[in-house]
């Protein structure tokens, strides 16, 4: 059978269940299968698909039919021109994340970071894709999930890294020290709307790391509350927001003492990354502050005739 018959028997039965990506998809699970490189398709080469084949084939155009991502059918899932390992416990890494790691990467060529830390780290993706293009960077990732940690892990070896260290943590609550930046894509879609989801993301990414609580806020809570106590001095923070919640999440950071310096769009040109950095306390506020009080204490005539600041 020719390469290009059997690619387009697939095809059509993809596409008569409705998914969208069938061309991409059947190429994918051909090279999969048979072990084809695009070449190999390009030239349309005659092939015999064994008994063994042909039910993979089969089973796998199944599994897409009954909406289960390509990746998951697979194990696999590239991210910013790196392949990473996923399993059952971690998010199926997006591309509009791929937006997240950009601007950490800037942030890094750009200031003197010798750390960052990952909060949520899941498959692993987003802190190995900094860290294979940002040398002498010690990374540092944590997430809940203990499968998650074990993922990454294998994704560390994966694409052969060695400088980073993997923690299982509610958050930043058993870490003790500071970090030139910080690093997130937190759970964000209100808990009612997680039953309206596509199958595709419902019913297989774990819904820890979807269910961002009753407004899809709580990650942000959390994370704001713990961060700034980990940032060092100059320190940056780069977070990833969902529709619609560049104001509230703004907000958050802002009660905890960080200060908005730029939102990202995505592809989709909807506000997806938001950077923030420590608020500073200005000299002219602590100033002003001391005058404020050495005019107090004069008037109440407890202030000492021969002490100046």
């Amino acid at each position: 059978m020719q390469l290009s018959e059997l690619h387009k028997n697939v095809v059509k039965k993809l596409n008569a269940n409705n998914i969208e990506s069938s061309s991409l998809d059947t190429k994918i699970i051909l090279k999969e299968v048979l072990k084809i490189q695009d070449k190999d398709l390009i030239l349309d080469k005659n092939i015999n698909v064994n008994p063994l084949e042909d039910k993979l084939i089969t089973d796998m155009v199944e599994e897409r039919i009954n909406r289960k991502p390509l990746s998951r059918i697979i194990g696999r899932k590239e991210f910013f021109s790196l392949e990473f390992e996923i399993d059952d416990s971690v998010l199926d890494p997006r591309p509009e994340t791929e937006h997240l790691v950009e601007e950490a990467i800037n942030l890094i060529q750009k200031n003197e970071i010798k750390n960052i830390l990952e909060l949520g780290v899941g498959s692993g993706c987003v802190i190995i894709s900094i860290l294979k293009i940002c040398n002498g960077i010690k990374g540092f990732g944590v997430d809940i999930s203990k499968d998650a940690i074990v993922n990454a892990k294998l994704n560390l070896t994966k694409n052969k890294l060695d400088d980073c260290h993997l923690v299982v943590s509610d958050w930043a609550k058993s870490l003790n020290m500071k970090f030139d930046l910080i690093v997130s894509n937190p759970p964000y879609i209100k808990s009612s709307d997680l039953a309206y989801l596509p199958k595709e993301v419902g019913n297989h990414d774990p819904s820890i790391s979807l269910n961002g609580g009753y407004d899809g806020l709580e990650s942000y809570r959390k994370i704001a509350k713990q961060a700034c106590d980990l940032l060092t001095h100059n320190g940056f923070l780069i977070i990833e927001i969902g529709y619609n919640q560049a104001k509230d999440v703004s907000n958050i950071f802002n009660s905890h003492d960080f200060k908005l310096l730029n939102k990202v769009k995505d592809y989709s040109d909807l506000e997806r990354i938001l950077i923030f950095s420590k608020k500073k306390i200005k000299k002219q506020w602590k100033s002003s502050f001391q005058e404020a009080s050495v005019s107090l204490l004069k008037k109440l005539k407890l202030f000492p005739k021969n002490l100046s600041f």
